[in-house]
């Protein structure tokens, strides 16, 4: 029997000003079960991708006070089914999600969990909005929500590709302990080098057609017939970066989604933004497929084709 994991429901942290990352990711993620019609005993793993969060907390895991904020099966000892949830933090930056999709994935089809929620957020440490989107920190001040489940047809994810690309990272955030000072838990550095955004679109090109490739047998020619299907959802390190990416690839610039609404790059919430706003304006319509492609620093990539319904019988997918 073929099966794939499917979202069944997403959401994006409600506007506030209090900048906290925690705050943002446990909001989508409360609302995410509510469209769900589901309640927080529902879930049986949540996964944290979020990088940048408040006061540059390490310890204790940012998951469990996400999972916490949203009362994730806290007494489950007291509960009749007994049914524990675990949450956990996987960073890798703008790839965060896929990775999470790929834990998912095998976390659903061995059994060992109906349900898997997945939250992103990221903020500057200091929690305070106005720095967000800026020159020193170029992220949005925002979360996201994706609850995933297992369907029992071939819509849904497939296979979660990754590339790298030899050089430098190309985007470095870190804290300086020796000049941070007493306001070390109110600072952050992003770097990035220059000509970073070239090297990404270089790796998403290759990443897109690599995935094709592994996918359909898509040689580099017919990538571009493939993609008249497809939807891309992408990564958003710029505002521009979709339509690059969609030039590059030789198909129309409104193939490509381009998060609008929040101020910055969307980092770890960027696939679930462009998904939700592809969804709510009706974009999903007249296409098979949606590419998720995430580049990050690294340089890295992840992708996976998404089918938007079922072809295991020969329909078109």
């Amino acid at each position: 029997m073929t099966m794939a994991t499917v979202i069944t429901s997403t959401a994006l942290s409600p506007a506030d000003e209090s900048g906290s990352a925690i705050g943002y990711a446990a909001s989508a993620g409360s609302v995410c079960l509510a469209q769900a019609g589901l309640t927080a005993a529902d879930v049986d793993v949540l996964i944290n991708v979020g990088v940048y969060r408040d006061s540059n907390i390490s310890e204790p895991s940012v998951a469990a006070l996400i999972q916490k904020r949203i009362g994730i099966n806290l007494e489950y000892l007291h509960d009749p089914d007994r049914r524990a949830a675990f949450s956990f933090d996987l960073m890798n930056g703008a790839c965060g999600v896929l990775n999470a999709v790929q834990a998912a994935g095998a976390l659903l089809a061995t059994g060992s969990a109906r349900r898997v929620l997945v939250v992103s957020a990221d903020t500057h440490p200091s929690m305070d909005p106005s720095k967000a989107g800026t020159a020193g920190f170029p992220y949005a001040s925002t979360g996201a929500a994706l609850l995933l489940e297992r369907t029992d047809d071939a819509r849904g994810f497939g296979r979660v590709y990754h590339r790298s690309a030899p050089g430098t990272h190309g985007v470095n955030g870190y804290l300086p302990l020796d000049e941070a000072g007493s306001e070390g838990r109110n600072t952050v550095v992003v770097d990035c080098d220059g000509g970073v955004l070239e090297r990404m679109l270089d790796l998403a090109v290759e990443s897109v057609r690599g995935c094709l490739a592994a996918e359909d047998g898509t040689d580099t020619e017919g990538a571009a017939a493939f993609l008249d299907r497809t939807l891309l959802i992408t990564s958003q390190p710029a505002p521009d970066f979709p339509a690059q990416l969609a030039k590059r690839l030789g198909v129309a610039s409104d193939a490509a989604v381009t998060v609008e609404g929040v101020q910055g790059d969307p980092h770890t919430s960027a696939l679930a933004y462009g998904f939700r706003q592809a969804q709510d304006a009706g974009r999903l319509t007249g296409f098979d497929r949606i590419l998720f492609l995430a580049v990050g620093a690294g340089l890295s990539s992840a992708a996976s084709l998404y089918r938007l319904a079922d072809d295991s019988e020969g329909a078109a997918c």
